[in-house]
């Protein structure tokens, strides 16, 4: 067997003197590099550490020989990447003016203030909440953006002016900065409307918690939490019972009608499509050739658009207007009218809120027995349709309702002669 082959030793370089003699021993391993070995005796005992540089070797030789001489205790002497690395943190501590002690005590404190939580989630949360970071508004000029962009957007200037109307009386009674307002406030003041019934109070909620939706989206309050208006109190409403009307009693508010309410009576009682949607429509969104009603997203309550069924006796009522254009409804605020038309048709109880949409959802669940299908054409939940209008009425009703047609040679009342020539004309094509 062959004999181990030795280093070959190189230099000696020796640091310190006597006891606190460290000899520093230069070799060429056998890939060719330089090594550097530290020997020295502590503590009874020789002691070796080597490096492959000769700098960080004399470092670290002289650490040892100041520790000897001053009789500290055997300890880890610090490296090359030791002193690179405490440099670093000076340098980091340097660019904001202080020492790296005075780093390290600060950041101490918050890591005992902050305990578990990380501090650079502390910071974040810490900067998402500083009020001084975001505009402050008012409730009335945040009401007034809000309405002045429900005006732009295009809704309906009946949605705007209800807005205007209750959002007003609201920010009369709270004042002051909108990040400010309590979920106190908003309750107080709903409470407060006495005269309001729970309906018509959560109604008015709705617009401030839109109101206060837009304030968040223009980063009036802040961006992660629910607002004052989300947690305020809801109202809960009574179960009311559907009221419908009865066939003959639609006939005799059809012919009753004049000619510029009959149309909303007509397609409400027919189609089922709410006032406010009607209200919204043009003649040209009646298709009178494919045998439907187009309501457009932007025109329709749940901005989805749909497709109504045009049935044959909703088209014999429209007939005079089959070639007209522009607006169904040029009426303001045809509420007035609907209850004279009801005393006059001699309906029992005068005029029936929302009993003409009631009225068509439960004619046409019983005519068709699909819920589905009823609540696509109405823009309803099955869920609401299965719940409220199901077996109201029976499938004979159903269909006498959808037969109510108006009778030889009818016109309505106060209709432009222009119009007549078209009815007409419209019968001696049928």
């Amino acid at each position: 067997m062959a004999p181990k082959k030795k280093k070959r030793r190189g230099s000696v370089v020796e640091i310190g003197n006597g006891p606190a003699r460290v000899r520093i021993y230069t070799m060429n391993r056998k890939d060719g590099y330089p090594e550097f070995t530290l020997s020295w005796k502590e503590g009874g005992r020789r002691k070796l550490k080597s490096f492959g540089d000769m700098d960080e070797a004399r470092m670290i030789a002289q650490q040892v020989t100041v520790r000897l001489t001053n009789g500290g205790k055997v300890g880890d002497e610090a490296t090359k990447r030791d002193i690179e690395l405490l440099r670093h943190c000076e340098g980091l501590a340097q660019q904001f003016g202080i020492t790296l002690s005075a780093a390290m005590d600060e950041w101490a404190q918050a890591r005992k203030s902050v305990g578990t939580i990380a501090i650079s989630e502390a910071i974040r949360f810490y900067n998402s909440n500083r009020a001084d970071l975001r505009a402050v508004k008012s409730t009335a000029q945040v009401a007034a953006e809000f309405i002045e962009s429900r005006r732009v957007s295009g809704v309906s200037a009946i949605y705007v002016q209800h807005c205007t109307h209750h959002l007003k009386r609201f920010t009369d009674k709270v004042k002051g900065n909108i990040s400010e307002v309590t979920v106190a406030q908003i309750n107080q003041y709903l409470t407060g409307l006495k005269r309001l019934g729970p309906v018509s109070k959560n109604g008015i909620r709705r617009n401030i918690v839109t109101m206060f939706g837009f304030a968040k989206r223009q980063g009036y309050l802040h961006p992660d939490r629910k607002t004052a208006a989300e947690q305020s109190e809801s109202f809960k409403e009574p179960e009311t019972e559907i009221q419908i009307f009865t066939p003959e009693e639609m006939g005799r508010l059809l012919l009753t009608s004049h000619a510029r309410i009959l149309p909303l009576v007509a397609i409400g009682g027919f189609a089922g499509i709410r006032s406010a949607e009607i209200r919204r429509l043009h003649w040209e969104d009646i298709k009178w050739d494919r045998g439907h009603i187009e309501i457009a997203g932007r025109k329709a309550k749940t901005a989805a658009r749909r497709l109504v069924p045009l049935p044959d006796n909703l088209k014999a009522w429209l007939a005079p207007w089959r070639e007209e254009t522009g607006p169904i409804i040029t009426m303001s605020d045809p509420s007035g009218a609907l209850n004279d038309v009801a005393v006059k048709a001699q309906i029992p109880g005068g005029w029936r809120q929302n009993a003409l949409r009631h009225s068509f959802i439960s004619y046409r669940v019983a005519e068709t027995g699909d819920v589905a299908r009823t609540s696509l054409e109405a823009g309803n939940s099955p869920k609401m349709v299965f719940r409220h209008y199901r077996e109201i009425v029976d499938e004979e009703t159903a269909k006498a309702w959808f037969a109510v047609t108006p009778p030889e040679g009818w016109l309505p009342k106060d209709l432009p002669l222009g119009l007549r020539a078209r009815l007409r004309e419209f019968s001696l094509r049928k």
